[in-house]
């Protein structure tokens, strides 16, 4: 046998020599564990209360607003609490104020989202809605919740008022789409050449164009008439000179109330095709056309209904038919 001394010493040896590897690969695995990925560093978080806030570009202010509170996120977005603010066009000169519950800027994309009874009033119109999203670079506006856009037309003053579920404006372009349980209320600048109002599926103005127009089952109320159709155009332009003030296509339907001594009557007409004059109030249909007032039925290649007038003019190749109310002619 060998000498039991240098077996221990051996044995030391061995036990010391474990002792360091067990270490070493203990020390490397607390090392790794206290090491985390670059990209899960969480943001530095910044909270300011009852602030002014300005965003330069360029060295020019290009967004300002107060807050109530807002929290920054690094150094790319900003969310406010309660926020009122313009954002400035430089190259145009112009501006746009707005006002939320809620608010949200990113820097990189000049995206300004806004939530909760949201205002936002262009040179042009004022927008309301639950939830709105502005794209600075793109001019896109995109609304949604109990939108209602209001404002004048450059040409013509005239007040349009538009209610729908969602909307893609571009405020620049002086172009609005609205979608969704559309309706609205057109107003002339003079009172007394009264207002219409209106629905449809889908809208669109064209504000450079003074044109309004409406797609799917469309409807208008003016004055005694109520006129529905598949699509329709109305030219704000146009309503006092001697061209076509609004156009509807696409089963033609217009159903005027009449008041009369023996009580209340309905004058209806039919056609594929409605063009109303404005200045001399009238609207001519074509397209196989036909009144319809009691048991008296008139067809023609075209009809023309004199509004505030007790007749009516059917053009065939024949001859001009007038046709009065009953009453009328017992006068």
């Amino acid at each position: 046998m060998r000498n039991p001394r240098s077996i221990i010493i051996i044995l030391a040896y061995i036990a010391f020599n474990a002792f360091i590897v067990v270490a070493a690969f203990n020390q490397r695995d607390e090392e790794a564990s206290s090491k985390k990925p670059v990209g899960s560093l969480a943001p530095e978080y910044t909270q300011v209360e009852d602030l002014n806030y300005f965003h330069l570009k360029e060295g020019k202010p290009q967004m300002s607003l107060n807050a109530v509170k807002m929290i920054s996120e690094g150094e790319e977005v900003a969310e406010f609490f309660q926020p009122k603010g313009i954002y400035n066009y430089q190259a145009k000169k112009m501006n746009l104020k707005y006002q939320a519950d809620h608010g949200k800027y990113r820097k990189q994309k000049e995206l300004l989202t806004l939530d909760g009874d949201v205002i936002l009033i262009s040179d042009e119109a004022e927008y309301l809605a639950q939830k709105l999203k502005y794209f600075f670079k793109k001019d896109l506006i995109m609304g949604s919740g109990g939108v209602t856009f209001k404002g004048d037309d450059l040409k013509t003053k005239d007040h349009l008022e538009i209610h729908s579920e969602s909307m893609r404006a571009h405020p620049e372009q002086q172009f609005s789409h609205f979608t969704g349980s559309v309706n609205g209320r057109l107003q002339r600048k003079k009172k007394y050449e009264g207002a219409m109002t209106f629905s449809a599926q889908d809208l669109e103005v064209e504000g450079q164009k003074s044109l309004v127009h409406l797609q799917g089952d469309v409807k208008l109320n003016r004055q005694s008439y109520l006129i529905t159709a598949g699509k329709g155009d109305i030219y704000l332009e146009n309503f006092n000179k001697s061209l076509k003030y609004f156009v509807f296509n696409d089963d033609v339907k217009v159903t005027e109330t009449i008041q009369t001594p023996k009580g209340t009557s309905y004058r209806k007409a039919f056609s594929e095709r409605l063009e109303g004059f404005g200045r001399e109030e009238k609207m001519v249909l074509s397209g196989a056309p036909r009144v319809e007032h009691g048991e008296d039925v008139v067809k023609g290649y075209r009809i023309t209904i004199r509004e505030k007038m007790d007749l009516i003019e059917v053009d065939d190749a024949l001859s001009d038919v007038l046709m009065k109310r009953e009453d009328e002619k017992k006068k």
